[in-house]
């Protein structure tokens, strides 16, 4: 595994230079912008970045996460078709291990996400983003989730604080699939240096089928050209029963490949 990941760290960054040097003919970037200016991801964070990505744009998330005893491989494709400042996202896991006593089942992900975020707003260094949202279940539970996203961002020089405020209600509910959900997310984040290394810290509430849990995060974001690294830590459900969480993810964003030739 850890092989494999190398590979395709190397692989992004190779392709991701490539299509910068593909693109001559464009003006060339500023000094003071971040490597990983481009990117507006879902990411490792409590919270999705507000903003939707560069209009034609194509941006691709691959991670690792883990929450003993279960292990997953979250996978993000977001595309922006329009001119506008919208983009749609799907949320998989390609890989879903779960432990029982001495047996892990591994499979496919049992439910796709799907995100529309539409910027409607912005002024300054205020953001506002609205997502409407909905989830489908291929095992395990019924039915699926619809809802939407109420997302703010701020930012003034190094420092950006951004929130999402989802909530969502269960079609074909089942204990598996609560009536209504409702979470509350806010991140702050303090760049360390113009390249775009950022270090972030998160706060997580969460309201379900009446039981309300809190949560905390910690992590490091570290760019490369189009594209990121993110590392994060969280410790969950501190008010129920504790549980420690890690995860990493790459993210590319692939750049104009939408747009006619």
């Amino acid at each position: 595994m850890k092989q494999w990941t190398q590979t395709l760290i190397a692989l992004s960054i190779v392709l991701a230079t490539f299509q910068g040097f593909g693109q001559g003919t464009s003006p060339p970037a500023l000094s003071s912008q971040p490597l990983n200016a481009s990117i507006s991801d879902y990411g490792t964070t409590f919270i999705f970045s507000p903003p939707p990505i560069c209009s034609k744009c194509v941006e691709t998330e691959l991670g690792f996460q883990s929450v003993k005893p279960s292990r997953t491989i979250p996978a993000v494709l977001t595309v922006a078709p329009f001119k506008s400042t919208t983009d749609f996202s799907v949320l998989v896991n390609l890989l879903d291990s779960e432990s029982t006593g001495n047996n892990r089942t591994t499979q496919f992900g049992n439910r796709f996400d799907f995100v529309l975020r539409q910027q409607v707003a912005t002024k300054g260094g205020f953001t506002l983003v609205l997502a409407p949202r909905g989830a489908v279940f291929t095992r395990g539970a019924d039915g699926g989730r619809a809802g939407a996203t109420f997302a703010p961002q701020y930012s003034k020089g190094k420092n950006l604080i951004a929130a999402n405020i989802t909530w969502t209600a269960g079609i074909g509910t089942s204990p598996a699939n609560p009536r209504s959900d409702y979470q509350g997310f806010a991140d702050y984040f303090r760049a360390l240096d113009s390249k775009g290394t950022t270090l972030f810290f998160g706060f997580a509430h969460e309201l379900t089928a009446g039981t309300q849990t809190a949560g905390i995060e910690e992590g490091l974001v570290i760019p490369i050209r189009n594209g990121q690294v993110e590392l994060e830590s969280a410790q969950l459900d501190l008010n129920t029963s504790p549980q420690y969480q890690f995860q990493s993810r790459l993210i590319v964003n692939w750049g104009k490949v939408l747009a006619r030739k």
